[in-house]
């Protein structure tokens, strides 16, 4: 938004100086405090001989001030420039007002294709809050990228194939019924999981303690059983694909409510079980390369110069694990889809086991080995419900959207003017989760605390479905509309300043996100602009002022709101309008 004026100082700094443009425009910069001026100009960059300070002094003295930058002063070794706020004022709103949701959008990966994969679920197993850092994370960033004009590609990629599978089967033969599983799939695989792991393992210690002899005698234990099974759905076997398929449907359906929920959409499920030649193809490619060895009827790869230790491919009885079917499925992805990038969205806990992905991709020399990024993230401590330890996704939800249903409830008069007050509480509840989960840097682990995250004050998701609503509220009650050729020029107070200079840098926040894939610089963002319409708000009123007057401030804060719920929904958020 600042491009007009930092071409006009580029272009006088230039002649003056003698200095290219090119060097010049870079080293012109928004200013990190606007009360010293709003642009400056870091004179050591134009890589002049003399003295930065001394440089910038004469610099200062020759410049002739025009209708666009009114001014400049030396400081140090910088130049501090006053632009023509009108200008800037109308550029911004008149843009915000033309552009709406797409303020700030880009075509910079236009032409370009990217896959992020991301919350990638096991089959059969609850949606856990583990689920949730992946999704809303990967969803920021697939948004993001549309922002910029990629085509992007939502992916989620079930962990639906392993000797794992092999044991539900066994499980569901022993503990399953049919009206649980239609009832609730997930929860009912779960169960089933979970008893027939305790059987497993009782088993296990049963046998340990026999003599060998009366081990061998006992025949196949559960887990011989359940790595048969799985072997016989690599195979092909009819009847045990046919169980593990509507296994697979039932939890789809399950895992597409909770999405729903949580606004996210997925344009490819994907899975490690869709992954056909690719994974056979990959294993003929390491043997082609001299890459795979065999160690003790096993497969591996030695990575071990690399400081990756040994990567084992597959087992002795040919089964194939996870890093065999991610190097398929990256073969296999890059034909059908020809990316550009691919993002994977996946906790730190994996970062070996991506590192050894890409290290392998890469000794295969496939050319596009290049264009894969692991985008990971920490670990949610003490989040907790009042049903226990095992935290499902669906259950910190609910609790969420109670609690902010009972903090509405307290003010009996508002929450009678409230259209759809179960629909808002859950809003607001996720509002609350997303919010505390991206306010710091997504490496960092963080405590879950329910006492900060419900508040309507400080820097949480209520307050800031509340700026907007209240924003929203403005613009229902203001006796005048909302006018773009209002005249800017009367928002002359500081704090309007402020709120304008804010509304100016969403697009580069954009542009800094798309750089470093970090949803805190977009909330940060938005509970700085919050912040500082709560400081005008009381002073700078809509209602009963002049219309002239009105108009241009109500241009100010409708922008403002925009903002807000242009950032809120790239977050994964529904702005709320009423609360």
């Amino acid at each position: 938004m600042y491009d007009i004026f930092k071409t006009s100082i580029t272009t006088q700094i230039s002649a003056l100086s003698g200095v290219s443009a090119e060097i010049v425009e870079p080293a012109v910069g928004v200013s990190n405090n606007m009360a010293n001026g709003d642009l400056t100009l870091t004179v050591s960059r134009l890589r002049m001989k003399d003295n930065p300070t001394q440089i910038a002094k004469t610099l200062a003295e020759q410049w002739k001030a025009d209708d666009m930058v009114t001014g400049a002063e030396a400081a140090g070794p910088y130049i501090n420039f006053r632009i023509n706020r009108t200008v800037l004022t109308r550029s911004v709103l008149q843009t915000v007002h033309a552009t709406g949701p797409k303020y700030g959008w880009t075509n910079e990966g236009a032409g370009k294709r990217v896959i992020v994969e991301f919350s990638s679920p096991n089959i059969a197993k609850p949606f856990h809050v583990g689920h949730l850092r992946s999704t809303i994370i990967g969803n920021f960033i697939y948004k993001l990228h549309k922002a910029h004009g990629w085509d992007a590609i939502s992916m989620n990629y079930l962990g639906d194939w392993g000797t794992q599978y092999g044991l539900l089967a066994l499980g569901f033969e022993r503990f399953g019924t049919e009206e649980e599983l239609v009832a609730d799939p997930i929860k009912h695989l779960f169960d089933v999981y979970v008893k027939v792991s305790a059987a497993a393992k009782e088993e296990a210690e049963h046998i340990e303690a026999m003599d060998a002899d009366a081990a061998a005698a006992a025949g196949p234990t559960i887990q011989d059983q359940a790595r048969a099974y799985f072997k016989s759905m690599e195979d092909g076997d009819e009847s045990a694909l046919a169980l593990w398929q509507r296994f697979r449907t039932l939890s789809i359906e399950k895992y597409k409510q909770i999405y729903a929920r949580l606004g996210v959409h997925f344009d490819v499920y994907s899975g490690e079980s869709q992954i056909g030649e690719g994974m056979s193809r990959a294993i003929q490619m390491l043997t082609d390369t001299g890459l795979l060895i065999e160690h003790e009827g096993a497969k591996l790869v030695d990575l071990t110069e690399h400081k990756l230790g040994k990567a084992l491919m597959q087992k002795s009885d040919g089964t194939t694990l996870y890093l065999t079917r991610d190097i398929g499925a990256a073969i296999e992805r890059y034909e059908k889809y020809n990316f550009d990038k691919i993002i994977y969205v996946v906790s730190s806990q994996q970062d070996h086991h991506l590192k050894q992905l890409f290290k392998t991709v890469e000794l295969l020399g496939l050319p596009y080995a290049d264009r894969f990024e692991h985008v990971n993230y920490g670990l949610v401590n003490g989040m907790s419900t009042r049903r226990g330890t095992v935290v499902l996704l669906e259950d910190v939800l609910h609790e969420s959207k109670e609690k902010m249903h009972d903090i509405m409830r307290a003010n009996e008069a508002k929450y009678r003017g409230v259209a759809d007050p179960d629909h808002i509480a859950d809003i607001l509840g996720m509002s609350a989760i997303v919010i505390q989960d991206m306010a710091a840097r997504r490496i960092k682990n963080y405590a879950f605390d329910w006492s900060r995250i419900l508040n309507f004050e400080g820097d949480t998701g209520p307050y800031l479905q509340y700026a907007h609503a209240r924003l929203c509220s403005l613009e229902r009650k203001a006796h005048v509309k909302v006018n773009p050729d209002a005249d800017v020029s009367l928002l002359t107070e500081e704090v309007t300043c402020d709120i304008i200079n804010q509304i100016s840098l969403y697009p580069d926040i954009l542009a800094a996100s798309i750089k470093s894939l970090e949803p805190c610089t977009v909330v940060q963002y938005i509970l700085k602009l919050s912040h500082s319409i709560s400081s005008a708000w009381e002073t700078i009123k809509v209602c009963g002022e002049a219309d002239d007057v009105a108009e241009a401030r109500l241009l100010m804060y409708w922008s403002a709101r925009t903002v807000i719920g242009n950032a809120l929904t790239l977050l994964g958020l529904e702005p709320v309008e009423a609360m």
